[in-house]
């Protein structure tokens, strides 16, 4: 029950009266890094020693990109540019830059307010070059716009919408590649191409960037790639981009739209006359959600498919028999420590002949590699190795002994690595077989035993992000190339019998398809040893063949038997597997296509680098700058207006953070100088257990409850200081304690004495959350926490008490987009002179006026059924148009009561001593995301009353009959209040009328 300053604290400092649990995965620092500054004259790159000569290669790449986004932009940033590299995503996930969670598929990012560049390493030098392309594009697009609106004194411009931003990142930072044909030619041909003036509805998605890519593309090449730039540069003309565009290129969102699909139109029609569709040539086996990485396993008398989904929304090992649609988890991803995260696109899994399951997930700072016997249903073996953060691609041996896999270095190297699996003295004994900064991956053993078939991009185009399939014979520790070209090759898989090996592979602008090269033991099948720089030895004879020719992208095959295949595929925006027969047949009557190659020989290829020296590398010093600024002001009917700002500064990892928040509560011009609120906060992150300590100091009007019911708005000050710390057990799981120590004075009141004390206050918690978010709330999981604290005041023993929180939620799936939630909570202070809880509104008890039920106890019980009301709702205007998206419906039945509280006046009783029932209401409503940021949601219904008394009017100073809360709380709980007229509840009767609320902020 504080005014708007006391809610805009980034810490809760007060938990002498309530303790502030929250939820959410935890962000784990599990390392802690030694930094160093690389500096060039662009650049300043941190980086740590483990990746010395990643360092190097990033400084000469980034110098090597500033010179041509330099021509590109016709601009040079003034100052020098920021960049934070790691030398794998597991430790970019670890970065504070952002306080935010990083998902699996994000590649890098651009912070805009310090201009800071971060991407990690995953192995290949071409793809960490992409990235780091797209992201200087975001630096020089950023300062290049900034630039051009304060010539032309644009200051509160919105700047260019995302699809263009990310769209041009993409556009400058190469060629299309693969996946952007894959998700094209898929959307042309299907007719599901979201137009221009709708690229809102799949705004920052994947799907986004692709669209932004192309459409710049088709721009490019029909009205002149100097129009790209010339957006940038009429970017002051309009706040409205479409503006923006007409004044450009002279074509309204429109026309520009219909010349951009009749394009592509023109380009991917004329491929379905010698390409199909996957489904049109195979069985499709799985239909729901995106299916990947197959692997087969024959188990007595069934056929049975093994594969990475998230149809639930969560990653998972999943198990069909092939024939059925019936399919079973068998590894429950992304809820455990264990499991925290499976590679999803990245990482296949592998069976043996033994039955057991070999695969890749996060668990902590690095991957595990996990074997699961499928017969006992459980985990047998664990494998992690200290100086391997990642893993990927477990390839059993055919007598089920060895594993290989694709391992990655702290220096940010791909390697391939032997593994034995057993329960002796070697178990898990590793071996490096190759040893570059190559970039090998997707190996698979061979059915004798001898070869591993692996993709590598230590090719002659191996600088352009192309692979070829080589051969390491373990016989010899030598390893050849089994295809060559420019040419993306890659995850190969062996026929039963070892004579074929089939394999994706896409040339340049075109999608992945299935290849077969034909294989027999002996180095005449084998294109050449990559060891050699020359071209002794002669091309096979064996050329590869095209399998199939699809129309839009297949992946990760696996044989079952001579005639049988399941492979993955992209079609209408999802990835299924399919199950192909009869492949002897089209083995047979293929014939060899002639695949580009122009004088290939293996050329050992390297990327600038900048040399790390004693003169231009230096210990990483902290160095702050501001974060952000923001300011804030109140308009209340009770406490009147007020105002202030808050500021964060940082240093330049993010690890040391300083938090600054001013505020000023006065009435009246005579209070305006002493009624300053102020929180001093540091906050540092710079390892697993962080910590947050600060001073504080709150003096203004407080509203608390008399001993007569009503409601008193008391002058009170607060100063003091206090200390937080949080360890995070796991990604799902942390402790938290804090202390707080305050003096503080309140005048008296009528009903309410007077307190001058100390007050110390001290909690212990525990929470665990690992539920998964829909758009407006979580749908599956479990949330949980527990707070155990202890107040007292030292000064004159005012106050001596204990507190538990205790609050459990569930969500139970009920399809895919539908759940029944369910949330029980319980808050008790107990001892001398205990603090009132305060219960009532939208976030707990939804219908009663706020904060208008107190007592020392209380308990709230929430249910609540989530369903999809509307998907879609596009309004067009004279003017313009917008469109809702992922409109949610609830219908709820909250319940609870509070007591403990001696507040009486005659017949009116708004606390009770002792429990007597509860009250609660039922309703319905919706929830609208707001642009991902917060939730808007809309609930009416009615109260009901168990109690054994009435329940009367609660009344405000100077008799208002009316509870009316108008305030907005940015990040909280509750926004912008309903109004209820009028006698509230009846004993044990209905409300007299309908209730509404309407707030702000995060679900629960």
């Amino acid at each position: 029950m504080r005014v708007f300053a006391f809610l805009l604290l980034t810490v809760a400092t007060l938990q002498a009266q309530y303790y502030d649990n929250y939820f959410g995965a935890n962000k784990v620092n599990y390392t802690i890094f030694d930094w160093k500054i690389l500096e060039t004259e662009h650049f300043e790159i941190y980086y740590y020693p483990e990746m010395r000569e990643l360092a190097e290669r990033a400084a000469g790449m980034a110098e090597e990109q500033y010179v041509e986004l330099q021509n590109l932009f016709n601009y040079s940033v003034k100052s020098k540019i920021p960049m934070i590299i790691y030398s794998s995503h597991l430790h970019f996930q670890q970065t504070n830059v952002s306080p935010f969670e990083i998902p699996e598929g994000v590649g890098g990012f651009f912070e805009f307010f310090k201009g800071r560049v971060v991407l990690p390493s995953d192995g290949s030098t071409y793809h960490f070059r992409r990235v780091l392309r797209h992201e200087l594009v975001h630096v020089f697009m950023t300062s290049k716009v900034n630039r051009v609106l304060g010539d032309h004194r644009k200051l509160s411009h919105p700047g260019p919408p995302l699809w263009f931003t990310e769209g041009l990142a993409e556009f400058w930072s190469g060629d299309p590649d693969f996946q952007a044909e894959m998700v094209m030619r898929d959307a042309t041909l299907n007719n599901t191409l979201v137009p221009i003036r709708q690229f809102y509805r799949v705004e920052g998605t994947y799907y986004m960037y692709k669209l932004g890519e192309n459409l710049l593309h088709f721009m490019a090449e029909t009205y002149g790639q100097e129009k790209i730039l010339l957006l940038l540069e009429n970017i002051w003309k309009s706040d409205v981009f479409e503006k923006v565009v007409m004044a450009t290129v002279g074509k309204d969102y429109e026309t520009l739209n219909d010349e951009w699909v009749y394009w592509l139109r023109k380009r991917y029609y004329p491929s379905l006359s010698d390409r199909d569709a996957p489904g049109a040539m195979a069985n499709v086996l799985t239909k729901e959600g995106f299916n990947t990485k197959p692997a087969f396993y024959r188990n007595a008398d069934r056929d049975e498919l093994y594969f990475v989904s998230n149809r639930d929304g969560y990653t998972s090992v999943y198990r069909q028999v092939i024939g059925q649609e019936e399919v079973e988890i068998v590894i429950k991803g992304e809820r455990s420590h264990d499991y925290e995260t499976f590679h999803f696109f990245k990482s296949k899994i592998d069976i043996n002949k033994k039955g057991e399951l070999a695969f890749v997930t996060k668990s902590g700072e690095t991957d595990v590699l996990h074997i699961y016997d499928v017969s006992s249903r459980r985990v047998t073996h664990r494998y992690m190795y200290a100086n391997l953060v990642g893993l990927a691609s477990p390839s059993w041996s055919p007598d089920g002994d060895r594993l290989v896999v694709s391992g990655l270095s702290k220096s940010g190297n791909s390697d391939l690595y032997l593994i034995r699996v057993s329960d002796g003295a070697e178990d898990g004994y590793i071996r490096k077989i190759t040893n570059d900064f190559y970039d090998d991956r997707d190996p698979s053993w061979s059915p004798d035993g001898r070869y591993i078939a692996f993709s590598s991009d230590r090719t002659q185009n191996g600088w352009q992000g192309l692979y070829n399939i080589c051969v390491y014979d373990l016989s010899t520790d030598r390893a050849y190339f089994l295809t060559r070209g420019p040419y993306m090759d890659a995850t190969p898989a062996w026929s039963p019998d070892g004579r074929w090996v089939m394999f994706t592979s896409n040339e340049r602008g075109s999608t992945t398809d299935l290849w077969v090269v034909p294989f027999s033991n002996g180095q005449s099948t084998f294109v050449k040893d990559i060891d050699r720089t020359g071209s002794s030895d002669a091309p096979s004879s064996h050329e590869p063949k095209r399998f199939l020719n699809l129309t839009t992208a297949a992946f990760d095959p696996v044989w079952i038997n001579p005639d049988e295949v399941v492979f993955a595929a992209f079609d209408r925006f999802s990835f299924r597997i399919h199950h192909l027969k009869g492949v002897s047949r089209r083995l047979a009557g293929l014939d060899s296509v002639s695949r580009a190659v122009t004088d290939w020989y293996n050329v050992p290829w390297t990327t600038p680098r900048v040399t790390i020296t004693q003169s231009n590398t230096k210990p990483y010093e902290k160095k702050y700058g501001l974060d952000f600024v923001q300011g804030a002001f109140q308009a209340d009917p009770v406490f009147g207006s007020g105002g202030g700002a808050q500021l964060a500064v940082t240093d330049m990892l993010g690890n040391d953070q300083y938090y600054f928040l001013i505020y000023n509560t006065a009435r009246g011009t005579s209070d305006l100088l002493t009624d300053w609120n102020f929180v001093v906060t540091k906050v540092n992150l710079n390892q697993r257990t962080s910590f947050a300590y600060g001073l504080f100091r709150f003096k203004g009007d407080f509203i608390e409850i008399g001993d007569g019911g009503d409601i008193e708005i008391l002058d009170e000050s607060r100063y003091g200081g206090f200390f937080q710390a949080s360890y995070p057990l796991t990604k799902f799981q942390r402790l938290e304690s804090s202390i707080s120590v305050s003096r503080f004075k309140r005048e008296e009141a009528p009903t309410i004495l007077p307190v001058d004390g100390i007050l110390v206050s001290n909690f212990l918690g525990y929470t665990v959350d690992n539920s998964l978010w829909g758009p407006s709330g979580p749908l599956d999981g479990s949330r949980a926490s527990l707070a155990l604290g202890y107040t007292m005041d030292a000064r004159r023993s005012q106050q001596n008490y204990y507190t538990v929180i205790a609050d459990y939620r569930h969500y139970y799936r009920l399809t895919l987009r539908s759940a029944y939630a369910f949330r029980t909570m319980v808050q008790w202070n107990d001892g001398k002179n205990p603090q009132n809880f305060l219960l009532g509104g939208s976030w707990d008890l939804r219908g009663y006026p706020r904060w208008s039920i107190p007592g020392t106890r209380f308990f709230v019980i929430n249910n609540e059924l989530r369903f999809p009301f509307v998907d879609a709702l596009d309004i067009k205007l004279p003017f313009g148009g917008f469109g809702l998206r992922s409109v949610r419906g609830a219908v709820f039945l909250d319940l609870g009561s509070a007591w403990g509280s001696q507040i009486t006046d005659g017949s009116v009783v708004l606390g009770n001593e002792k429990f007597d029932g509860v009250v609660g209401s039922v309703g319905t409503g919706f929830r609208l995301n707001m642009w991902n940021v917060l939730v808007l949601r809309f609930d009416f219904g009615k109260m009901f009353d168990l109690r054994g008394y009435r329940v009367g009017r609660f009344r405000l100073p100077g008799n208002r009959d009316r509870f009316i809360t108008t305030n907005f709380e940015t990040g909280g709980n509750e926004g912008f209040g309903g109004r209820i007229d009028g006698t509230l509840l009846e004993k044990r009767r209905w409300s007299r009328g309908i209730f509404f609320q309407f707030w702000f902020g995060v679900d629960y």
